[in-house]
């Protein structure tokens, strides 16, 4: 009975989403998320490419505002703004389309969206991170560099300390390349007042308070 349900809330969610009824995907979702322990992981999820495909750039937006994931695919993310819809929207604390694909070191998906018009300093990604940053954690040198060639800022910026903490040499390399100034102290939006309280510094102060000599020496 329950796979049975789970197909229908399924099919009529994505004629819902195809047919452009917001109230009708408003509250089908509305159903889903009330009940959401018995059903299995987001298969809703399907919605959201049918809208995209079929054009209807306000329930994209609303399933992207109500914690629907991107889906990182080029032909899906034309198709959105084919609809109408902005790339570089963001989808809350999730961050946009972009910071995805760099998180996830989709070079070229970040190549194509970059291209398409996303903007590296646009969104923040779960409020502490830019693109910027999230490349230089988690992806290769060949995206943050694509990102550095679009335009991410650089200046009164976290990355070279996050390169540091993290120990990617090849970052720390990359960025001094581009330009980021080795003995910036950032103090931006994105530093808290705990930050503040307990010293705010450059690269070399976070290598020495994090005893690592090697980098110490390197800076």
């Amino acid at each position: 009975m329950a796979t049975n349900t789970n197909t229908s809330t399924l099919q009529k969610f994505a004629s819902a989403c195809a047919n452009g009824n917001l109230k009708e995907v408003q509250s089908i979702l509305a159903g889903f998320t009330a009940t959401r322990s018995t059903l299995h992981d987001h298969p809703l999820q399907h919605g959201l490419i049918v809208a995209a495909e079929n054009g209807h750039d306000e329930i994209v937006k609303y399933l992207l505002g109500n914690g629907f994931r991107y889906l990182l695919s080029e032909d899906i993310f034309q198709a959105m703004i084919n609809s109408g819809w902005d790339i570089n929207q963001s989808a809350g604390h999730t961050g946009d389309a972009l910071s995805h694909a760099v998180g996830a070191d989709r070079t070229k998906l970040v190549k194509w969206l970059l291209e398409h018009g996303g903007n590296p300093n646009e969104n923040y990604r779960s409020e502490p991170w830019t693109c910027l940053d999230l490349g230089v954690i988690h992806a290769s040198t060949g995206t943050v560099e694509l990102l550095l060639k679009h335009g991410a800022n650089i200046q009164n910026t976290n990355s070279l300390l996050l390169a540091c903490f993290y120990g990617r040499v090849e970052m720390i390399n990359l960025l001094l390349e581009y330009g980021v100034d080795i003995n910036e102290i950032p103090d931006n939006e994105l530093t808290s007042d705990r930050d503040r309280a307990r010293g705010l510094g450059n690269a070399l102060h976070l290598a020495a308070r994090e005893d690592r000599e090697e980098w110490c020496k390197f800076f």
